[in-house]
């Protein structure tokens, strides 16, 4: 019986060295980078020579493309003291919606896990709305438009978490003035329709399917703020626009897949 128990402590004894044994490695796996690491790696070869371990990098040129969707507000309103609308309203509130599509580009710097980056994107954007009355009316309508933002975020190996803002323009029409008759009244017709310089903000989520590819969901306010517009009358109109944009992209970047844990 003693010698039994003997052979046992000896067999647990054992298999505590052993498990302590691995312990630190248990440890390093579970701070480490376990997705697309290459075999072979972070092995001791003898002599002292140890082969360092990589980890995925978002570090790099990328470049992509995304479709999306818009809706907004614009409110067309008469100036201070202006009768553009020849009295019968104060001002309109438009929703402009539609779908949007273009192109992005950018360069992302990732230090462990904090990611600095800059992206310009650009496309077009049917988002538009129009109202009518017997006495009234104002339309809504954008084309072509961009961005130009930082973006700060928390990568975790082929996951990342992001917020961005910045500069935003779009190309934006806005009509207002009233009706006589069923028909627009030359006189009380006003049209705005140029490139407006906003500001954005927004964030993201990100994820890499493949070592050079990731798709990304993002959304993002836009605030273009006051424009003005006269019609032949002399009578003033302010028109506030504001946009909101959900997309989903895909990016390649053009980097190496990984670098060495630091």
């Amino acid at each position: 019986m003693r010698k039994c128990v003997c052979v046992a402590s000896r067999i647990a004894f054992a298999c505590a060295l052993y498990g302590a044994s691995l312990a630190p490695v248990a440890a390093a796996d579970l701070g480490g980078y376990p997705d697309y690491r290459p075999p072979k790696q972070n092995q001791n070869y003898g002599d002292g020579i140890v082969v360092p371990s990589n980890y995925f990098s978002w570090t790099g040129l990328y470049l992509g493309g995304h479709l999306g969707y818009g809706w907004g507000s614009t409110s067309s309103k008469n100036g201070p003291g202006s009768n553009g609308y020849d009295g019968a309203y104060d001002s309109f509130v438009l929703h402009p919606y539609g779908f949007m599509g273009g192109a992005q580009i950018g360069y992302n710097w990732q230090t462990d896990t904090f990611l600095f980056g800059l992206e310009a994107d650009a496309g077009y954007l049917g988002a538009e709305d129009a109202k009518r009355t017997s006495t009234g009316f104002a339309d809504t309508e954008y084309g072509g438009y961009g961005t130009l933002t930082a973006r700060i975020g928390y990568a975790d190996s082929r996951w990342l978490l992001y917020t961005k803002g910045g500069l935003a323009f779009a190309n934006i029409n806005n009509k207002a003035g009233a009706i006589s008759g069923g028909v627009e009244d030359a006189t009380d017709r006003t049209s705005k329709d140029e490139t407006q310089l906003g500001w954005t903000i927004g964030g993201g989520m990100e994820y890499a399917f493949r070592p050079d590819w990731s798709m990304k969901i993002e959304y993002l306010y836009m605030d273009f703020g006051d424009v003005n517009s006269t019609n032949a009358d002399g009578d003033l109109f302010i028109h506030d626009n504001s946009l909101h944009t959900v997309k989903v992209g895909i990016n390649y970047r053009l980097q190496d897949r990984y670098q060495p844990l630091k």
